[in-house]
């Protein structure tokens, strides 16, 4: 291959389809949902860790920015750059694409979502270089994958005449999201792949393709294309994008243009896009149930269930359920339903919409915490400050706070009282006093945090100074 390829992960989805797993809070790509210390978007970066790939260019929305940050640490990125909001992955690769011109980077780009498993990239590395020379000579070249099954929940990408001298296709046609006996005709035909979400091309093809079929889209991302840098993160103008029409990569371009091909790749894949293609990918037991240490059974098969914070589930006598349990809500559904999780979400949406969005942990640049325990007029928090990581010197107005000291070793500061706490030792900091808390030693520091008071939310915080430029801001 003549070109170094930039990766763009895009980390910037919901993943709806997934709930009570995966919230507005902490969507999909940012869970370990198939291994136990790594999340969807960490595995995605592992695989474009070698000498073939630049460092890559990671695209999440502004509010998942400290998730992201905390889990790409340990690589170099070449960006972390945030969305203020989701318009869609048209607007997104083109930011990327802007970027990477502006950072003299005029090779291959390799488009990939966050939240996708490939257990057999190697498959698609090995074949990489047919399609860096087509896009190296101006082709959007998108990977579709080799069905091993008729499928109602892909779309399919039709492949035409063989280009030669590579293993790339013209572009026939693309196909929706087929019904059972039209998915069982394009598997005989043997022409159609699914459509997998992974492209190549140059982000000067990109830009130039997006401007010929979707010109509002080209032009408002290219005013949006002066990006600045705060901490860790790369954004681009303030506003610039919110007027800016929300439409995919392959209804803006893909489907209209005619310098598209095709490479079919035998990757084995799956878009992780409800719990039936997860089930798919668990471990089951000879009863077919998923394996799971929190989980009981008896006179029960072919259960798909989880369960987080070891919380016992206990199943007798129900076959062919999916049982998902997290903190605060808990999903029992007859697999064959799974389809209809949306139409049971809009009614969620009414009735408890907080579900739909919260998350019992939060991401700050500090560090995270974890609400335990609440109710009126009381809040437990387990308090998590990464090394060398500071809070903000803040006042409440309507709460006081409690801390106990887990591990670590916390610096505080209320009011002019300066103290140093170890493993089980406490402080109060009462209403109105000045305070903050900061972790100046390499390992983490844990702290349980107790607040009594009538406001409990983050609307009672009053910044006084900020490491992280939030002084302005109490949402985050």
């Amino acid at each position: 291959m003549h070109s170094l390829i930039t990766p763009v992960i895009l980390a910037g989805g919901i993943g709806s389809r997934l709930w009570p797993l995966s919230r507005q809070a902490m969507p999909k790509q940012f869970l370990p949902l198939l291994a136990l210390d790594t999340s969807l978007l960490q595995n995605t970066l592992a695989r474009v860790t070698n000498p073939s790939f630049n460092n890559a260019i990671v695209v999440c929305n502004e509010a998942h920015r400290f998730i992201a940050a905390e889990q790409t640490a340990n690589v170099n990125l070449l960006a972390l750059l945030l969305e203020s909001q989701g318009k869609n992955t048209a607007p997104a690769i083109a930011l990327a694409a802007h970027f990477a011109l502006q950072n003299n980077i005029t090779g291959p780009l390799l488009v990939m979502p966050a939240d996708h498993h490939i257990d057999n990239f190697d498959v698609l590395t090995e074949q990489l270089a047919d399609a860096v020379k087509l896009a190296e000579h101006g082709k959007l070249v998108t990977f579709s994958i080799v069905p091993t099954q008729p499928h109602t929940g892909f779309g399919y990408i039709k492949k035409g005449t063989v280009i030669e001298g590579t293993n790339c296709f013209t572009v026939s046609e693309f196909k929706e999201k087929p019904d059972i006996a039209t998915a069982t005709e394009y598997i005989s035909d043997g022409d159609y792949s699914w459509n997998s979400g992974l492209f190549l091309f140059t982000p000067t093809a990109y830009l130039k393709e997006l401007a010929r079929f979707s010109p509002k889209i080209a032009a408002y991302v290219a005013s949006a294309a002066d990006f600045t840098n705060d901490l860790a993160f790369t954004r681009p103008k303030e506003n610039a994008l919110q007027d800016c029409p929300s439409d995919s990569i392959d209804y803006a371009i893909l489907e209209r243009s005619d310098n598209v091909v095709v490479m079919p790749v035998a990757l084995n894949w799956s878009d992780i896009g409800s719990f039936s293609a997860l089930a798919q990918l668990t471990k089951k037991n000879t009863l077919g149930n998923s394996i799971n240490k929190n989980h009981t059974g008896q006179s029960s098969m072919n259960n798909f269930v989880v369960s987080e914070d070891d919380h016992s589930v206990a199943t007798l006598g129900v076959n062919d359920l999916a049982i998902v349990h997290t903190h605060d809500a808990t999903l029992i559904a007859s697999q064959d339903k799974l389809d209809e999780l949306p139409l049971l979400l809009k009614q969620l949406a009414v009735t408890q919409s907080d579900k739909l969005s919260h998350h019992q942990v939060v991401y700050r640049p500090w560090g995270n915490y974890r609400t335990l325990v609440e109710g009126t007029g009381f809040k437990v928090k387990k308090i998590t400050v990464n090394s060398a990581a500071k809070l903000s010197t803040q006042r409440h107005q309507y709460r006081s706070e409690h801390w106990v000291v887990v591990s670590g070793v916390a610096e505080v500061c209320i009011d002019e009282q300066v103290l140093t706490l170890s493993h089980d030792q406490s402080c109060y900091i009462a209403a109105k006093q000045i305070h903050s808390l900061a972790n100046n030693q390499k390992e983490p520091l844990i702290v349980i945090e107790v607040q009594t008071g009538s406001v409990l939310d983050e609307s009672d915080i009053e910044r006084f100074d900020d490491k992280y430029g939030r002084i302005a801001n109490k949402s985050d």
